[in-house]
């Protein structure tokens, strides 16, 4: 995955700290979900909680 820029992020919310918040969330969910996973990384849940929403499909409360 190329890196994010920080004007792609300020673009979903009005401020960086709202978007990492709601990746952490959401890496949190996914980390739930996938513990007992072989595979498991907390840095993969990350990366799929912050393409989930910059695609938007999770969205972040402005």
């Amino acid at each position: 995955m190329i890196p994010t820029s920080t004007k792609d992020l300020i673009n979903i919310a009005n401020s960086k700290y709202a978007v990492v918040v709601a990746v952490a969330k959401r890496a949190r969910e996914l980390s739930e979900h996938n513990k007992n996973n072989t595979d498991y990384r907390l840095s993969t849940m990350v990366t799929y909680a912050l393409d989930e929403i910059l695609t938007e499909k999770i969205t972040v409360k402005k």
